[in-house]
């Protein structure tokens, strides 16, 4: 049975999982004992990071590489494309991801965790920043209904709960998230995704109590 440790809030953690439950893959899913980076975590996945997974011999982190190795040891429902520039386009997407949209969503930690009030005008630059790090993708992805043509692949699984929490969080903070024609016709076809919508729903409600243990939210 494939261990999988992961936190309901972590964006990296949610595109793993639903690459697991695409793939029909059994698992289990447990928050990294004692914490990641902790010296127990550590015996398991010697990185300490989430996400992390342990198959047989196999202690994984870094999350494009477990998504790697899920679609060798369970290539159907292949979530990467048989064409090398479909594929290439793929991991260029996730790396677009990794390096440009999910930091624009991490960039309103720092504030929350720092107890910044609801309305400070941070959030309005943090939104800002991030509608402009979404647009970025306008020009790079088909929608055609999917990122890189008619199937769902890995970049599905990067990003659908990435656009939710990036949604979220702009209302959370009396903003709204940029979205052009393109993207939003992708994010309504990542919704429509079941094994993304339970990850989608997971991600919301964690984050939801995340954001509340440190700012008290307009009612």
């Amino acid at each position: 049975m494939i261990q999988f440790f992961a936190y309901p809030e972590s964006v990296f953690c949610a595109k793993v999982r639903i690459a697991l439950d695409m793939k029909g893959l059994e698992y289990v899913e447990v928050p990294p004992p004692d914490g990641y980076g902790s010296a127990t975590y550590k015996e398991v996945i010697p990185a300490g990071s989430i996400p992390g997974l342990k198959d047989d011999n196999a202690a994984l982190s870094d999350s494009n590489a477990i998504l790697e190795y899920l679609e060798e040891i369970a290539p159907s429902p292949a979530l990467l494309p048989e064409h090398p520039v479909a594929r290439a386009e793929v991991r260029a997407l996730m790396g677009l991801h990794d390096t440009r949209i999910e930091p624009s969503v991490r960039a309103f930690y720092e504030s929350i965790k720092s107890g910044t009030p609801p309305r400070d005008e941070i959030y309005s630059q943090l939104i800002e920043e991030m509608s402009a790090a979404f647009e970025r993708l306008e020009d790079v992805i088909e929608a055609a209904p999917y990122a890189v043509g008619p199937h769902v692949t890995l970049v599905e699984c990067a990003y659908a709960t990435t656009f939710s929490q990036a949604q979220q969080l702009a209302s959370l903070f009396g903003g709204e998230l940029r979205l052009k024609p393109k993207c939003l016709r992708w994010w309504q076809e990542m919704q429509s995704l079941s094994h993304a919508a339970a990850s989608i729903d997971m991600n919301r409600k964690a984050m939801q109590d995340w954001v509340a243990k440190f700012i008290q939210m307009d009612a």
